[in-house]
C-alpha cells in the first residue's frame, strides 16, 4: 500500500472524528517538513520548529477542506510553503548562513550529478542555492532535495507544471553562473 493512500485513509478517518490519528500524520511528516522549512528559510532550529508547528496546527484546523482525491503530501507542503512566505513577509531582510553543508546535501546528490560538480564544491553550491531568489530556491529544494515530481511541485506552489520546468531550468542556469 502506498504512503499517499495510507495518508488519505488516515485523513479520511480524522475527518470522520478520529482526531487522535493526527499524531500519526505529525510523526510521519515532522522531519520532512523540518528539513524543507529549514532549507527554504535558512533560519535557526527554533524558528523552523515554530513554523512547522504552525503547519500542523493549520493542517488540523483545515483537515475538513482536504480533497482526498489529491496527494496529502502536496497539501501539507503547500501549507508549509505559505507559512514560509508569511515568515519572509514578517521578517525581512533575511541574513543567515547555512552552517552544515553536509546535511543539506544528504539527499541532494542529484543536483551534484546534474551540475557535474565534484564533491569538494558542495559548500560553493550551498552558498549559490542560498543566494537564489525564493521562487528558484524553492523549486530546487522541492525537486532535488525533497524529490517531488513536477506535478507535486505544481500543486504545492500553485503554478502549472510547465512553469516548474522553466523555473528549474532558470535556477540551474543561475546556479551555474554563481558557481
Amino acid at each position: 500500500m502506498s504512503r499517499q493512500k495510507t495518508d488519505e485513509e488516515i485523513i479520511g478517518r480524522i475527518k470522520n472524528g478520529n482526531s487522535e490519528l493526527y499524531g500519526v500524520i505529525v510523526k510521519k511528516y515532522q522531519s520532512l517538513l523540518m528539513r524543507y522549512v529549514r532549507r527554504v528559510t535558512n533560519q535557526a532550529e527554533e524558528e523552523v520548529e515554530d513554523i512547522v508547528q504552525e503547519v500542523f496546527i493549520k493542517g488540523y484546523e483545515n483537515v475538513q477542506s482536504f480533497d482526498q482525491t489529491k496527494k496529502f503530501s502536496s497539501w501539507i507542503y503547500r501549507i508549509a510553503h505559505n507559512l514560509c512566505i508569511d515568515f519572509f513577509r514578517k521578517k525581512t531582510p533575511i541574513t543567515s548562513v547555512i552552517e552544515d553543508g553536509e546535511e543539506l546535501f544528504e539527499s541532494g546528490e542529484k543536483l551534484i550529478e546534474e551540475l557535474t560538480i565534484e564533491k569538494e564544491k558542495r559548500k560553493e553550491i550551498l552558498r549559490a542555492v542560498e543566494k537564489l531568489e525564493l521562487k528558484y530556491r524553492e523549486v530546487v529544494l522541492l525537486y532535488y532535495f525533497e524529490e517531488k515530481s513536477y506535478e507535486e511541485i505544481s500543486d504545492i506552489l500553485h503554478i502549472n507544471t510547465s512553469n516548474v520546468g522553466v523555473l528549474l531550468l532558470r535556477a540551474r542556469e543561475k546556479l551555474k553562473k554563481l558557481i
